[in-house]
Parts: structure tokens; sequence; C-alpha cells
């Protein structure tokens, strides 16, 4: 029984390994990793654990709709010997620090916030820190950049400060990342002597900042806000981008509901159906919230990132020469960019190559996410030869694997922009999309290079795509992300209902 909780373990701490980074072009958000470990209240074990980081990486990817999120971690140097973590626990702690997933600093104090000020990422907090706003203002004018990490039904949800607690029954509301306004395909009428109700609420804009929910909707295209609503709601499947008009005749009641007034990008007036482009699935939700995702850089930190550093230690994980991933942000000690591991200031060794982030998204749920750099070059398709390369096939049905090739396309970062090139005997669609709410144009690429700017994504059959940056459209899904912890020994974490 031992050796296999030991395995288990071992096995939750591989895959935790591969949702953490110090790339500031990868992560999603930076925590103070020690203050989660020592977080009793998540699964009322150990005094410190360090599989709570596991909870954070669950909570994190709820939060974003995104099976692939990655977190930024920031420990101090103290911790990687802490007496109450177990062996095998500070072997891991020990890995991550030399492979530089993690970053460690001899006093982690505001780094954290100073981390999130720089990049702009969301900041993951266990309790509030107004004793970093004298430095860091957003920590109160703009709470929203704040998630609190609060437990719940035996994991753990994120909060954006400003935001209600999340009730206690665990029942997170899913939430939809980024800015765009969602496509909204209307419902077919319903066949009633009654015209069609017309009191449905518009569609929500991209601005807008208040929660906006979905809990029950009629057959006649009425919704119902309702806060949490106990039975789930159904989305309507997605026609094809140009649906045909229906050749028989049409009932007195259709003739009689007025055609939807479309608005610009084609969407058409009035709440009835949110559904995703690309996945041919129904999909089933409790509500729709909007979140906060990323800030701007704070103007240091801006100028930070756009310089590459080297630190006086050459073995340094964070800025030695050998580091093969990309750099986090240096910290900064009297308006000076040092190594936040060895305190030294680190040299400027000329401009940051450009790099892009990329998620890999099939049917509406992001399940990887990989950084696409002007020295690294990507190959993508089923089962590329290569294991650092990104292959899809593990999420593919049996038409899509037939479609997508072994290695279907490459992406490449070319005069500062990202390039994709087909290299299938099928080809790629490109959407072309100069911002997130206009009707999209598409192109097939056979063999050719293409460009990605604005809004475009790269589709290489339908439902699998790959979106740049954060610029996957808002969708709506019917399963939450797979938690990290599903091989976790139970009497380590109460984790499932």
């Amino acid at each position: 029984m031992g050796e296999a909780v030991r395995f288990e373990v071992s096995r939750v701490m591989d895959t935790i390994e591969q949702r953490l980074t110090t790339d500031v072009t990868l992560a999603q958000a930076v925590v103070d990793l020690a203050d989660v470990a020592r977080f009793v209240a998540l699964d009322g074990g150990r005094p410190i654990n360090l599989l709570r980081l596991g909870m954070v990486v669950d909570a994190l990817s709820r939060y974003l709709i995104d099976a692939g999120a990655m977190l930024y971690p920031v420990v101090g140097r103290e911790a990687l010997s802490e007496a109450a973590l177990t062996s095998k626990e500070r072997m891991v702690l020990g890995r991550w620090a030399d492979d530089g997933l993690i970053e460690v600093t001899p006093v982690v104090a505001d780094r954290p916030a100073e981390i999130a000020d720089f990049t702009g990422l969301p900041l993951i907090v266990v309790r509030d820190q107004p004793q970093f706003a004298a430095r860091f203002p957003w920590l109160v004018d703009s709470p929203e950049r704040v998630l609190q990490l609060t437990p719940r039904a035996g994991g753990a949800v994120l909060t954006p400060g400003g935001e209600p607690t999340p009730p206690k029954d665990g029942k997170e509301r899913l939430v939809v990342k980024g800015t765009a306004t969602l496509p909204i395909i209307p419902l077919e009428p319903a066949e009633s002597s009654e015209p069609a109700e017309s009191s449905a609420p518009s569609a929500p804009s991209a601005d807008e900042t208040e929660t906006s929910e979905i809990s029950d909707m009629s057959a006649e295209g009425e919704s119902s806000e309702q806060g949490e609503s106990s039975e789930p709601v159904e989305a309507a499947p997605k026609p094809s981008p140009r649906p045909a008009k229906p050749a028989a005749a049409t009932t007195t009641a259709e003739k009689a509901a007025p055609e939807p007034k479309q608005e610009q990008g084609g969407r058409p007036d009035g709440l009835q159906s949110f559904t995703a482009r690309g996945s041919q699935r129904a999909g089933r939700t409790r509500v729709m919230r909007r979140r906060f995702t990323r800030a701007e850089p704070s103007g240091v930190g801006a100028a930070l990132m756009a310089r590459e550093w080297r630190c006086g230690e050459p073995e340094c994980p964070a800025f030695g020469r050998f580091r093969r991933i990309g750099q986090p942000v240096p910290r900064m000690r009297a308006g000076v960019p040092a190594c936040p591991r060895h305190g030294q200031a680190v040299k400027d060794i000329g401009p940051r190559p450009p790099a892009f982030a990329v998620s890999v998204v099939v049917e509406d749920l992001a399940r990887r996410r990989f950084v696409v750099g002007a020295d690294r070059p990507v190959i993508v398709g089923r089962e590329p030869a290569d294991p650092d390369d990104i292959a899809v096939g593990q999420w593919l049905h049996e038409a899509a694997a037939a479609w997508i090739a072994k290695e279907h396309l490459k992406l490449e970062v070319r005069d500062g922009h990202p390039v994709v090139t087909d290299t299938s005997e099928n080809g790629t669609l490109i959407w072309k999309r100069s911002a997130p709410d206009i009707k999209e144009e598409t192109e097939r690429i056979y063999r050719k290079s293409y460009q990605l700017t604005g809004w475009d994504s790269v589709e290489l059959y339908t439902g699998v795509e790959l979106i740049v940056g954060d610029h996957r459209l808002q969708t709506i899904v019917g399963s939450e992300p797979a938690s990290v912890l599903l091989d976790a020994p139970t009497v380590a974490l109460r984790l499932v209902d």
C-alpha cells in the first residue's frame, strides 16, 4: 500500500510540474508557493503539503476554462529545506528550482506582487496584502487583479477581488475568458400560434465589467437571470457558418416571427443561444461570467521584458546561459535589475527575441499552452517525430486523426510576427479576424505560409484550433478541465465529492 501511495504522489507531482513555468510569455498567474502549501484550510491535512499547489493549478484552470493553464510560483529559499515536508517533496522542490520551473528567492516579501505589476499577470493570494499597496496601488485600486484562493468542497476556487465569495457547496460558476463578445446563433422560433416574445436581453458588450449570467432559456428564446440555477442550460448545436434557408413551407407562426436584426459583425439582436464556432456538439453549462485575465504591464515591467538578461552565476536557473525556456522578469533593487535568486545585478545582453504563447483548443477547451519564438520554431501535428514539438493526437476522434497529418504545420516567428506554414496533404484553414467581434473570413493554405495578425486563428480540423496569445474567443463549454490531482491518494487530499 505504501509503495502504491508513493507512486501515485510521484505521478501527481509530475503532472503538476508540467503546469509550472517562470517564462513570462507562458505564465498566466503568479503565486507564493509556500503560502499555498501551508494553507491547511484547503484540505485539513498536514501543516505543509506540496500537493496543495495542484489545487491552485486546478482552480486556475477552472477560472480560465483552460486545461493547460500555466502558473508562475515563487518560493523562499528556506522552504526548500522545510522539515515538515516529506523527503519526496523536498526532492521535487529542488528539481523544480534547478530546472527554473519555480522562482527561488532569499525573501519572498512583495516579489509575487512585483511580478504581477511588471507583467500584468493576476496575483493569486491566500489573504489580502494591503502592506504592499503603497508600492503597488492597483492592489487596492484594481482589486480584480487579485484572485483570492478559497477552499470549497474539498477543492479550491479563485475569486477576483470585489466579487462575492462563491457558495460553500462548491458549485463554482463557470467562467468565460477574454474580452470578445460571444457569437450568438438564434434558436428556431417555437411552433406556436403566439408570436415569439421579444423581451430577451441583448448580448453583453465587450467592455462590460459586471457579471452576466445565464441560468435558464425557454423555447421562445427568453432568458431569466437568477444567479446560480439548479438546472444546467443546454446550448443549441452550432449550425454551419452560412445556414441555408429551408425549402419547405414555413408555418404561420414562423412567418409571423421577425428575423433577428443583424448588428455589426453579424451578431443578431437578442440573447438566445451562445455557441462556439468549430464545435459540432451541444454544450451544457450553468452560467457565464466575464473575468479578469491580464492587465497591461507597468512601464518598468515592459522595459524589463523587452530586454534579455544574464546573471553573473553561469548556472543560474533563471538568467544563466544554459536556460532553455523563456526568461522571468528581474527583480528591482534600488532601481537596478537584479537576479531574484542570487541578488546580484543582471547584465543587459540585448533585445529579447520576440515570442508568442499559443494554445491548442479542441472542442472549445484550451488543452495545452506552448511558446513559439524567433529561435524556437514548433511543429504541430498528430504525432510529430520530435518529442519537443506539439502532438494533438490524444484529443482527436477517428475522423480528425485521419485528416490531421503527423506533422501538419510549422509555427515560427518572422520579422516579429507569428507565421504558420502548412506541411500537410489536406491543407490548413486560417480564420482571419482583425478584431474579436467582427465577421471572420477564411483562407485555406496548401504548402505555403501565412502571417498571423490580430485575432487570426489556425484550424487543423473542425474544432481543432491554434490560438495566439489570449485571443481565444469566449465560449461556453460543457465540462470542466480535468484535475491534475486525479491520481492523488484520498488519504492526502479530499478532492472529489
